[in-house]
């Protein structure tokens, strides 16, 4: 940790004086000049690693990368004071357990902390220009078509909705509660705390102020015989994974310009998918998808089950087979049972569907609802690239159990979960295998 405190006493007294003259523009932070000397606690703020945290800054958080990619464009932004203390505000909540009610002990301590915080900028401003900032990312999407028109081999799009991952796409990017904790430190001050970047503007390919939409448009143009196919395999449920890129963060202006680069619109089955529609920017596309070779480990704590599955990968789709690993029950050792399912990649989230059915038949979660019904999972997953390493890379995402009754050409939507896991190694999924199927010692005079 660093501690402000035992740092201003190495300073010099010159150089104390040089750091006091730099905080002129908050000079209501101290009311009185007699009482100079501080409590003996010490606010959360003084704990604060600010190197550290500046270094652990997810990349996967929109804003973060925006800021990041702000200050670069714009080098001289951290020389300006304003800025500079509402950013280290910034840094402050994202450290964790911090509470911003709890930042400082008193005006004192709180003035002196931010006078000696100016010696870290050079060493901040490194950490800013050396972080990897990932310019693409990728959204999924599910899709519920209308009635296929037979007239017109029209196919149109009822709804399309991102899927609950990390990313998300919206007007504007924004840090609230980091602004509204800045507004509480320095009240009372004469540092301002809206001129700092808590909001950046979402512009599109064409710099106007609104959302990247989806790229495939509102409706496909299918013959008769693709439409049937459609329904009969997958319903009246689409996805696509499209990836976007961050083209800049530039003059100043807060401004992000996103621009879909390629994607694809499919139908996903259990042991299929086939992709309806391809999308590929003229000049930005650079087609990369998620290499999913490797054994995937997964655990939802939801539905307990853990599933350990490989893939076989052509391009953006694979199809695979594993096992599910059922609990024991104390008296019982648990079970492996087979299931089987496909997926669809992008370049960093994917999509994945299983017919997995005998998790159903008990509990909570029983019967299919109608004879000859039945129920499948999909998952919505992103892989963590900041946290790969060379036994792992961990995926995470969203669970949604769906059910298909007999004769219905819709799938319903019956419960959703979180789900987390992991890609690793062939040798290290071995080693974890035969660890799970190692015989435990009892545990009662049951076992």
């Amino acid at each position: 940790m660093i501690n402000f405190l035992s740092e201003i006493r190495a300073l010099t007294a010159a150089r104390l004086m040089v750091f006091t003259g730099l905080l002129v523009c908050m000079t209501a932070l101290a009311p009185t000049a007699q009482a100079q000397q501080l409590s003996s606690s010490q606010g959360q703020a003084t704990q604060i690693d600010f190197l550290q945290t500046a270094g652990d800054l997810s990349m996967r958080d929109m804003y973060n990368r925006s800021l990041y990619l702000f200050i670069r464009s714009n080098p001289t932004v951290l020389d300006d004071q304003e800025f500079y203390v509402n950013f280290l505000i910034f840094l402050m909540n994202r450290s964790e357990k911090f509470n911003c009610n709890k930042a400082f002990s008193n005006e004192f301590e709180r003035r002196d902390f931010f006078t000696k915080s100016f010696a870290l900028k050079d060493q901040l401003r490194q950490i800013i220009n050396s972080a990897r900032i990932p310019q693409r990312f990728d959204i999924a999407f599910t899709i519920d078509t209308g009635r296929y028109d037979f007239m017109t081999t029209d196919l149109p799009f009822d709804r399309v909705s991102a899927v609950g991952l990390r990313e998300g796409l919206s007007r504007s990017i924004s840090s609230s509660y980091s602004r509204n904790c800045a507004s509480s430190i320095l009240n009372g001050t004469n540092v301002d705390s809206k001129k700092f970047a808590w909001d950046f503007q979402v512009v599109d390919e064409n710099g106007e102020r609104w959302t990247p939409g989806f790229p495939f448009g509102g409706s496909l143009k299918l013959s008769d015989a693709d439409a049937r196919v459609l329904f009969e395999r997958f319903g009246r449920q689409l996805y696509a994974v499209v990836s976007y890129q961050f083209l800049a963060a530039n003059n100043g202006k807060q401004l992000i310009q996103i621009v879909p680069t390629d994607g694809q619109l499919f139908g996903l089955s259990s042991d299929a998918v086939v992709r309806v529609k391809s999308f590929a920017h003229p000049a930005l596309s650079q087609p990369s998808y998620l290499d999913v070779t490797n054994p995937l480990s997964i655990d939802i704590p939801g539905l307990d089950v853990s599933l350990d599955v490989s893939f076989v990968q052509d391009g953006f789709r694979a199809v695979g087979k594993g096992t599910r690993q059922t609990a024991g029950t104390g008296i019982t050792s648990g079970a492996k049972t087979p299931v089987r399912g496909s997926l669809a990649v992008g370049n960093s989230v994917f999509i994945m569907r299983f017919a997995m059915p005998e998790v159903f038949k008990a509990g909570s979660h029983s019967g299919s609802g109608a004879a000859g019904g039945e129920v499948f999972m999909t998952l919505f997953g992103a892989i963590d690239f900041e946290r790969i390493s060379e036994k792992q890379a961990p995926v995470s995402g969203l669970v949604q159990v769906l059910e298909q009754r007999q004769g219905a050409q819709k799938l319903n939507v019956r419960d959703s979960f979180h789900f987390n896991g992991a890609f690793r190694p062939a040798h290290e999924a071995e080693k974890e295998a035969a660890a799970r199927s190692e015989p435990k010692e009892p545990e009662t005079q049951l076992d």
